[in-house]
């Protein structure tokens, strides 16, 4: 069997966990505009690259005002956003 972890169970440093909505939100943008590419749907694509962008602003500008801007925080930070997607693809009753 299969152990799921949702966002509550991830072992994040306290001081991250604040921003993993800001990650997950950045990375569901991302997804959606590689679907919007690979679907050919260029309206959908401009959409999804404006709402991108937006994501990523939030992002950095949490991560900075955290003081959580470095390469290892962020790749903390990834890799969390990544964990939350799988399960969710896994289990989407999550």
């Amino acid at each position: 069997m299969v152990e799921h972890m949702s966002e509550d169970s991830l072992s994040l440093p306290d001081r991250l966990r604040p921003l993993l909505g800001h990650q997950l939100a950045f990375e569901r943008a991302h997804l959606a505009c590689l679907h919007a590419a690979e679907a050919g749907d260029d309206d959908t694509l401009d959409h999804c690259r404006a709402a991108r962008l937006r994501a990523m602003r939030a992002l950095i500008t949490a991560r900075a005002d955290a003081g959580a801007d470095s390469a290892p925080d962020r790749d903390t930070l990834k890799k969390a956003a990544m964990t939350v997607l799988t399960n969710e693809a896994i289990d989407p009753t999550e």
